[in-house]
């Protein structure tokens, strides 16, 4: 048996035991393996026949030990993968093109594995590419890792109609990464009498990363290395579609917008890429598909085999599956009617669609795929394009699927207020009453991908005229556009509008994308660093003498949020002075060294981007005092927060009843001209026991920075800077 040849590699055993004699010595020669093999095949005599070969090869790797039969084993898995139907396919119509100079040599091998090892050893490009293939399709059966545009137009192209170098410039330059990055371009095969599609291939440097290893001498070397990171992106013509592979989901929207903006020569503005999402919703009330009219015609019978809800969490799911005969809508009353309560739960999760249907010569057809969650469906990996759009077409008659789309120009102009105030929210969650209260259109924004729709609350504390606020359980149907609400104690209340429950989840993320471009005026540039999910280091941008860091904070209007961005920025020890951009309101003129400034107080109204020349202006006419201020400032806002400003020291938040009224005390003093205020004052004043475990860690921040006890048992501002 090939497995048992070499224990542990049963790849290795099958391309061994598979391969012409040549390749497979070819093969193990290879210069990767050459540090734990090159003596053992030295000693294989060239000129042998065959069967003394290859006794001699597998003695040779028998004698290695795991570890190194193990990475033998990594690239004989590789080249093994590519033998079966599909990749073999794929590698044979990809050889077709002259860049490769492969075909004549592929045709020459007797069968699938030796073409496949052939590609791997003389083909390297040829083999690399098909292995991108398949690897794209596997994204796209599962949905994991990848997301698919559609793009409003027709745009023939082929991978020598794409610009390397300045396309590699853009993605390198948008997505920050300094050291630049690689893009390659390879036609891949037409199928099913489509035209041909493009793959793209992007590497990146990784992340640095680092491995100690023994050298000959028995001394140990501390390797570093950087491992490729890779995206993919395939383009279809024929599909008007732009998908993208990648870890993040931030950079596969920007690489899509770069290539239809730079490639393509789409403008992206006024007609901005969308996707295909899906609201499985309307099956919680009914599991019947009526055949839409305009469909009558092909469509023969419309029906779901399979349900799949999920029991009011996630992780607990019941999946019902019947014959394509069986009336699972009746079946389902019966089944879920008895475990799925009327509020809340009962989420449906998966639904399997079977469509029995006539083709162009009017030949009896079947078309089955599923669609999970709302951003999942394996209808893409339908090859028959008449079939594929026959169940987007039926897919958008039920309200099953809806097209969104980033805002155009204009519009993301009209709805930059709305994007402000949903970025400074503190929670990812909303309810659609709290955004309709700030006249944020959830529909709309949902639609642009700015927010995603996940359900509704199960329980609402709803203001009654007659009981004030009172917490309500929320009934609803799947369909009903109305929510009745029923009082905790028991009895019924009254109906809202059911938008008013609906739960909506924030994309911080593409939120953060859609300010950071506002400040494209100011000559932006650098890598997105997150220094907490509240606050990011958005890049550098020359104002004054010097690249100033630039900060993007939301919720600063939440007291432990505000102090936590001040501790973040203090902590960084950057003396270059920059910028802290909020949304909205600015509460305090400074975190740390750092300007705040409000985004929405310097957008240019007429172009609906930041105004360079009045961000500049707020900047330098802030930034002196910010500079280790000269003078005691202090700044409250309300009981709880407040912003202290000594000599020498970076402004101060300040959070906590206590501590404010600590500093306010100690202002005071200052301002009269006190030479320092007793402690059992200060006590009693601002309701503490002991300094030091009022201030716990920031204790030795604090003391002798921002105040100091000039005598025994007094306490005062630092007036002027102090040696520590």
């Amino acid at each position: 048996m090939a497995r048992s040849l070499f224990r542990g590699a049963p790849e290795l055993s099958r391309l061994f035991i598979e391969s012409p004699i040549h390749l497979i010595s070819e093969f193990l020669s290879h210069s990767q393996f050459s540090v734990f093999l090159s003596d053992a095949m030295a000693a294989v005599p060239a000129d042998a026949e065959d069967q003394i070969r290859s006794e001699k090869m597998a003695e040779a790797l028998k004698a290695l030990k795991s570890d190194r039969i193990n990475l033998i084993e990594i690239e004989a898995r590789r080249v093994m993968l590519m033998t079966d139907k599909t990749p073999d396919a794929m590698l044979r119509r990809l050889a077709e093109d002259p860049r490769f100079a492969a075909k004549e040599g592929l045709k020459a091998q007797r069968d699938e594995v030796a073409r496949s090892l052939w590609a791997y050893l003389h083909a390297i490009a040829l083999f690399e590419a098909a292995e991108r293939a398949m690897q794209v399709r596997v994204y796209r059966e599962h949905g994991t890792l990848y997301e698919a545009w559609s793009i409003d137009a027709s745009i023939p192209l082929a991978a020598a109609g794409v610009d390397h170098d300045a396309l590699s410039t853009e993605i390198a330059e948008r997505l920050q990464h300094e050291d630049g990055c690689k893009v390659e371009a390879v036609d891949l095969p037409a199928e099913n009498g489509e035209s041909q599609d493009v793959l793209l291939a992007v590497t990146f440097f990784g992340a640095y990363a680092s491995q100690k290893t023994v050298q000959p001498d028995k001394s140990t070397k501390l390797l570093y290395f950087r491992p490729p990171d890779e995206m993919l992106l395939v383009y279809s013509h024929a599909r008007r579609r732009i998908e993208v592979c990648s870890r993040d989901r931030v950079e596969r929207k920007i690489v899509a917008n770069l290539f239809a903006a730079d490639t393509l020569k789409h403008d992206i503005s006024n007609k901005p890429l969308t996707q295909k999402t899906y609201n499985l919703s309307r099956f919680r009330n009914s599991l019947k598909l009526p055949i839409p009219d305009e469909e009558a015609h092909r469509v023969k019978k419309a029906g779901i085999i399979e349900v799949q809800v999920a029991l009011g969490d996630w992780s607990r799911k019941v999946t019902l599956s019947v014959a394509p005969e069986d009336d699972i809508d009746a079946i389902a009353r019966s089944v879920f009617g008895a475990i799925i309560p009327k509020a809340g739960g009962g989420y449906v999760t998966k639904v399997r669609f079977r469509i029995e249907h006539v083709d162009g010569r009017e030949r009896k057809a079947i078309l089955q795929f599923d669609v999970f969650g709302r951003n999942k469906s394996n209808i893409q990996s339908e090859r028959d394009p008449a079939k594929r759009e026959l169940g987007y077409d039926l897919l958008e008659a039920w309200g099953v699927m809806e097209r969104i789309g980033d805002l155009s120009k204009p519009q993301r102009k009209e709805k930059l207020p709305q994007l402000l105030s949903l970025y400074d929210f503190a929670n990812e969650k909303a309810s659609g009453r709290s955004l309709d209260e700030l006249g944020i259109a959830a529909d709309e924004l949902t639609g642009a991908g700015f927010l995603t729709r996940k359900g509704w609350s199960d329980v609402i504390l709803f203001e009654d005229d007659e009981l004030g606020e009172v917490v309500h359980n929320v009934e609803r149907d799947g369909s009903s556009d109305e929510a009745t609400l029923t009082l905790i104690e028991g009895g019924t209340g009254s109906t809202i509008p059911a938008e008013d429950v609906s739960e909506y989840e924030i994309r911080f993320d593409y939120l953060r994308d859609a300010l950071r471009d506002l400040l494209k005026p100011t000559g932006l540039k650098g890598r997105v660093r997150e220094m907490a999910d509240h606050l990011h280091q958005v890049g550098v941008a020359s104002i004054g003498l010097a690249d100033a860091p630039i900060f993007l904070a939301r919720a600063t209007s939440v007291d432990r949020l505000l102090e936590a961005s001040d501790r973040l920025v203090r902590g960084e020890g950057n003396r270059v002075r920059g910028i802290v951009f909020v949304p909205q309101d600015v509460r305090f003129p400074y975190l740390g060294c750092h300007v705040v400034l409000s985004l929405r107080d310097h957008i240019d109204a007429d172009a609906g981007m930041i105004d360079a020349d009045a961000v500049r202006s707020s900047y330098e006419a802030a930034i002196d005092p910010a500079a280790r201020g000269a003078a005691i400032h202090f700044r409250k806002q309300g009981n709880d927060a407040a912003q202290i400003t000594v000599p020498g020291q970076d402004p101060r938040i300040v959070i906590g009843a206590k501590k404010v009224k600590l500093f306010e005390r100690l202002y005071m003093a200052h301002r009269d001209r006190e030479n320092g205020v007793k402690l059992a004052v200060l006590k009693d004043y601002a309701g503490f026991s002991q300094l030091p475990q009022l201030f716990g860690d920031e204790w030795a921040e604090v003391n002798a920075r921002y105040l100091y006890s000039p005598r025994r048992a007094y306490w005062a501002l630092c007036e002027e800077p102090i040696s520590v």
